[in-house]
């Protein structure tokens, strides 16, 4: 996108909305998931990033665009045993758009990828939109290989003891660790420091 540099605002706290009201038909967005996510501590709309719920929130009431999209993880509906969400809920309520909300998830959608998501979509209640439907699920033609390279570094091979760790039988029965999956685990947030997720399972050839 061909987009200046006055239009990029590095703090979401200091962005006054204002100057785009009315003149957005289409905000989307969403808040940080780590105080929500089930792989973290869950401390909801009292973690500092939970909080910026409360800036998108404040940028919909300022734009009051014609339409609005918040996504964030599944775990926000079960988060403080339900009371998070009935506190979204209720300031959604009071933006004065219609709404509803659907978990969505992407291998429904044609990516072969577990990925439960959150969906809220609101109109404004001028337009008079005050039905919705979420898209019905599609057929999943794809499967994760077909998205991978045939041949990659020897850096990407696991060693003997994160075969061993992939293979275990905790990690495979608790869904930690996969191998020649069709469709992806979900990706969780301390994947990279450690072997959790997808595994390919490849002979070694010697020339």
């Amino acid at each position: 996108y061909q987009i200046c540099d006055s239009k990029f605002h590095w703090n979401v706290s200091f962005f006054d909305g204002r100057h785009y009201k009315d003149k957005i038909d289409l905000f989307v967005g969403g808040s940080p998931c780590q105080s929500f996510s089930l792989v973290g501590k869950q401390r909801g709309l009292e973690d500092t990033r939970g909080t910026l719920f409360y800036e998108y929130v404040r940028l919909v009431q300022e734009i009051q665009p014609k339409v609005f999209i918040y996504e964030n993880v599944k775990a926000v509906l079960s988060n403080d045993d339900g009371k998070t969400w009935e506190t979204m809920k209720r300031v959604f309520d009071d933006l004065g758009y219609y709404w509803n909300s659907q978990i969505l998830n992407s291998k429904d959608y044609g990516i072969p990828q577990n990925r439960e998501r959150l969906f809220v979509v609101g109109f404004r209640k001028d337009l008079k939109i005050n039905h919705f439907e979420f898209p019905e699920p599609v057929e999943l033609k794809t499967t994760m290989k077909d998205f991978l390279l045939d041949n990659v570094s020897g850096k990407y091979y696991l060693a003997e003891k994160g075969v061993n760790f992939v293979t275990s039988k905790k990690n495979i029965e608790k869904r930690y660790t996969q191998i020649d999956g069709d469709i992806q685990l979900c990706q969780k947030k301390n994947q990279q420091f450690n072997w959790h997720g997808d595994n390919i399972y490849s002979k070694l050839r010697f020339f």
